[in-house]
């Protein structure tokens, strides 16, 4: 039997959050092979310690490695993490913004783990809609 999008979005071990949709700024940059870096900036969907949602223009390629610099409302510094790209919502071959999904792999530092494990327990975000 196959899984709604929910479901499969449910099988995260973290709780979600979901920012305002448009207002929480995303910074995807690809370290591919034989290629240069390339930036695309996007806005996440949902956020949780283990990763992330969000929509590009371009979509990316599950298992690629991405930097992810995340612009949280309330907070003056990104936060930075490596992450792989680990699922593409919609696959519908249309041109246009299309929505990922990201697991976590390592923060740039740990003051950027806690800085993001303080703001999604401070409430400013409600549980994911």
């Amino acid at each position: 039997m196959k899984m709604s999008e929910r479901e499969q979005d449910n099988r995260r071990a973290a709780d979600r959050f979901a920012p305002q949709i448009g207002y929480t700024r995303v910074v995807i940059a690809t370290e591919l092979q034989d290629a240069p870096p390339t930036a695309f900036e996007g806005h996440a969907y949902d956020i949780s310690l283990s990763g992330l949602r969000f929509e590009l223009d371009e979509p990316l390629e599950t298992g690629d490695k991405v930097v992810i610099e995340l612009h949280l409302p309330g907070l003056l510094r990104s936060i930075r993490t490596t992450a792989h790209v680990v699922r593409i919502l919609d696959e519908d071959g249309e041109a246009g913004p299309r929505r990922m999904a990201a697991t976590f792999h390592a923060f740039e530092s740990p003051v950027d783990a806690t800085r993001l494990t303080t703001h999604l327990g401070s409430g400013y975000f409600g549980p994911e809609r």
